[in-house]
């Protein structure tokens, strides 16, 4: 990219702890802090598909998504978890699309939208789409910092692969939870007492130049 937004830490996913039947959870973090985002079993299973590059047989609920944006030429710019509201991650999901003159050549314009979205939901779609992960300096000020912890799995794992290790029950309580609702073998929302609704607050840094290219790596 240009260059990372003001206000913003770039982050990746570390390590999948999980999935276990009550979900997973993910280790977000950079050389500065790590922290945890708490998914439920099936959106940790999408995560991890993505990271082991794993193509279903047959389009699942991403799938649909990024086809969605193929066909109608939305580029993904990045995902930014973007506040903490009712202690749930909240996250934004940042599109553009490039607006064609009347001969369909590049007008050096871009349309921009920024979707509401889960965190687990921005982080399958950036892996998808090879884009940066963001968290607003708010929330990367906010989370508690699980380095240690993350190190003493390393140190257990030796380095096997960040997804999808089996680690049984998770003992970590840090009051926040991730999702509104978490789905089920059908791809359909369940309620679920302990998740809250979430919303979005509009932080999301510096906008690009009119007409300025961004690079990805």
């Amino acid at each position: 990219m240009a260059g990372k937004p003001a206000q913003l830490e770039k982050v990746k996913i570390k390590r999948i702890i999980g999935p276990t039947p009550a979900g997973a959870a993910v280790l977000l973090g950079n050389e500065k802090k790590t922290f945890v985002v708490f998914v439920g079993f099936y959106e940790a299973a999408a995560i991890i598909r993505e990271i082991n590059h794993e193509v279903p047989a047959r389009p699942l609920t991403h799938e649909l998504i990024q086809n969605v944006f193929l066909g109608f030429d939305l580029e993904v710019k990045h995902v930014i978890v973007s506040s903490i509201l009712d202690n749930t991650f909240c996250a934004t999901l940042i599109l553009q699309q490039r607006v064609q003159d009347e001969k369909d050549e590049w007008a050096a314009k871009r349309n921009e939208v920024r979707i509401d979205a889960r965190p687990s939901d921005c982080f399958v779609i950036a892996l998808k789409n090879k884009v940066e992960i963001y968290v607003t300096k708010e929330v990367f000020d906010q989370v508690q910092d699980v380095s240690k912890m993350a190190e003493d799995v390393e140190a257990s794992l030796g380095g096997e692969h960040p997804a999808g290790n089996p680690m049984g029950e998770l003992d970590l309580d840090l009051g926040i939870e991730e999702e509104s609702g978490t789905e089920d073998e059908g791809g359909t929302e369940s309620e679920d007492p302990k998740f809250e609704s979430d919303q979005d607050d509009d932080i999301f840094g510096e906008e690009p130049d009119e007409g300025e290219e961004e690079q990805r790596p």
